[in-house]
């Protein structure tokens, strides 16, 4: 209600086992994307909180989620990142488990159980499902809500601005420790541009993002609250890069060419009706703990990226980091998505991700002493003028769903931290 967030729920241990029951056990949470398992059999492992899961396409080619752990005695059942199989088999007394997660094999069941074990009764745990814009969710609430009320009207951006149903993840994930909080880059993608030209000066110096202006109002660009869930970096106006676009797919044949022409038109087409013309996004959240950043300008070279922090314990984050490109995108402008996200973004040796884990992980180190842990963070940014923005009348945002605030603004954030109070309070996530 005034803006402060106590630095207890940065290290607390009891508040970060609350989190694991009432918001990693109970929202949905991402898992990757379909392309990554696109035949039957196909697997990849993933975390929910800190429970493993297996994604898996069965010989239907259903998506399941299973818990990746054997129903028997606990161990792990799938060893490995990503492949396709007919079934996972345990390591330690080789139960069996088929594609659809149900058990199908378990050595010496009549010298040992006489025959009489309850297969149908021991299968693997399953989790739901939801698919959106080829987005894997998993969630273990059987409450818990349909996807697309749970995303509400963020699942507009991701259909007309985000292109996420015709995107493929590129390469195996980047994964790294850091000595973090799991909510502090997830609210920093939240809604957090404000410390884009100090925290990345070196980047702006080496010309890896374009210009920051001090009046926003101006430059249309926006930050958007959509529910528990956040849109950053919002640009509706500002120059256009389409004929810089079109310059480089010149050097780069005649097939990209083609290419970037055919994409401005489904961009022109999917924005027909929208007054706003709304053209990129920086970065975005998906509540609890899915990010990704776009490419600033709208640029079609530049890089999309997808993070998943995964919690480790109050002050431990592992960091998932993917590259993703437009599917039907010629090789050279996927080369150059590449190259672009592993510069830039967070990737372990990007320029943002370095300078980005050196603040979360300082952030996190003063939240646990005892002096500086009864200091409130400060998330008050023009609360008075919160939805009656100066200057609110000048914006062209006609047509876009949200709360949407000024560039540098603390409502998203707030707003995330709302849901996290409600979600900690055992109060269930309703939607988006």
């Amino acid at each position: 209600e005034n803006g402060t967030v106590s630095r207890r729920i940065f290290s607390d241990d009891e508040i970060y086992r609350l989190e694991m029951e009432r918001i990693f056990g109970r929202c949905w949470l991402v898992l990757g994307h379909e392309s990554l398992i696109p035949n039957p059999g196909d697997y990849f492992t993933n975390y929910m909180g800190e429970d493993p899961v297996i994604v898996c396409r069965d010989v239907a080619g259903k998506v399941r989620v299973f818990l990746n752990t054997c129903r028997h005695r606990g161990n792990t059942v799938c060893l490995f990142d990503r492949g396709n199989t007919r079934a996972f088999t345990c390591s330690y007394h080789g139960w069996s488990y088929d594609t659809t997660g149900k058990l199908v094999g378990v050595p010496f069941l009549e010298e040992a159980y006489y025959g009489k074990l309850d297969k149908d009764a021991s299968g693997l745990v399953e989790a739901r499902v939801a698919s959106f814009c080829g987005l894997i969710f998993g969630c273990w609430d059987k409450q818990a809500v349909p996807i697309d009320e749970y995303l509400g009207d963020f699942g507009w951006y991701m259909k007309q601005l985000y292109f996420a149903e015709e995107l493929q993840l590129a390469v195996h994930p980047q994964k790294y420790m850091t000595a973090t909080n799991w909510k502090l880059p997830s609210d920093n993608f939240a809604g957090d541009h404000y410390h884009t030209s100090i925290t990345h000066a070196t980047s702006r110096i080496l010309g890896m993002f374009g210009r920051i202006t001090e009046h926003q109002t101006d430059t249309g660009r926006f930050e958007v609250a959509l529910g528990m869930h956040s849109l950053g970096g919002l640009e509706t106006g500002g120059r256009d890069i389409l004929e810089r676009d079109r310059t480089r797919a010149e050097s780069l044949g005649p097939e990209v060419v083609a290419w970037l022409a055919e994409r401005h038109a489904r961009w022109q087409n999917r924005m027909a009706d929208v007054p706003a013309q709304a053209k990129s996004f920086s970065r975005g959240n998906i509540f609890p703990n899915f990010s990704f950043s776009g490419s600033g300008g709208g640029s079609a070279f530049g890089s999309i990226s997808f993070y998943l922090w995964h919690p480790r314990g109050p002050g431990k984050t592992e960091v998932w980091h993917w590259c993703a490109v437009e599917r039907g995108a010629p090789e050279a402008a996927k080369q150059a998505a590449i190259v672009s996200s592993s510069r830039g973004g967070l990737s372990g040796a990007g320029f943002f991700g370095q300078d980005d884990s050196a603040n979360f992980e300082g952030v996190t180190k003063n939240t646990r002493p005892y002096v500086s842990s009864l200091v409130p963070m400060r998330y008050d940014m023009s609360m008075e003028y919160e939805g009656e923005w100066p200057g609110q009348e000048s914006w062209v945002v006609g047509g876009l769903p949200g709360e949407i605030g000024p560039n540098f603004s603390e409502h998203n954030q707030r707003r995330f931290y709302s849901v996290w109070a409600s979600l900690m309070r055992d109060e269930r996530p309703s939607h988006g």
